[in-house]
């Protein structure tokens, strides 16, 4: 009896720490990875492959709502604190993609740029990195 129960303890508790993650979608892996903390993206700034689909995954590590919301109106996600969403979209022959955050827009820009190999890109600190929390938001 004793076993059984530690079995239900042990499954109820994977069930508690999978729900936790908030995930709502999964990620293939193949794509990039951008993160929301502390009212920044990270990274900043992410190389993709001209002319490629790209699917983007969007975490949010922060504790307010988030969203990775494309400038050109090709796409838009929004996440609760600890969920993760995917975007997808289809990157420009050459130039960039710029993105931002709806709840934080002044505070939360990006971009993913036309060229390298596209498989996450280089991190570039973004410009509000160093805000740390804002309150009121």
């Amino acid at each position: 009896m004793a076993r059984r129960l530690r079995s239900v303890a042990a499954a109820a508790g994977a069930v508690l720490a999978l729900a936790a993650c908030g995930s709502t979608s999964s990620s293939s892996g193949s794509g990039p990875t951008v993160t929301a903390r502390n009212y920044s993206f990270t990274p900043s700034t992410v190389a993709v492959s001209a002319g490629q689909q790209v699917t983007v995954t969007f975490v949010n590590a922060g504790t307010t709502a988030h969203s990775l919301t494309l400038d050109n109106g090709g796409g838009d996600v929004t996440a609760q604190p600890g969920e993760t969403q995917t975007l997808t979209f289809t990157a420009p022959q050459s130039g960039t993609v710029t993105f931002h955050c709806k709840f934080h827009p002044t505070q939360m820009t990006g971009s993913f740029t036309v060229g390298g190999s596209g498989a996450g890109g280089a991190a570039s600190p973004s410009p509000s990195d160093s805000m740390g929390s804002v309150p009121g938001y």
